[in-house]
């Protein structure tokens, strides 16, 4: 199960975590649709996925 948080800026919500050295699960990455994201696990397990939505043109 993953739980998606949209962001404004995901590259600089990216550089925090790694900052202080949070288990990074999917790196991050740009989708042929557009849209930018990473993931991150919180201690129960659960899939936290940080997202830029693009606009579909």
């Amino acid at each position: 199960m993953y739980l998606t948080i949209e962001v404004d800026d995901v590259d600089s919500v990216y550089t925090e975590l790694k900052r202080k050295v949070w288990k990074i699960k999917i790196d991050i990455r740009d989708e042929p649709w557009g849209d930018r994201h990473f993931a991150i696990q919180d201690p129960n397990g659960i899939g936290i996925d940080i997202v830029k939505y693009s606009p579909q043109e």
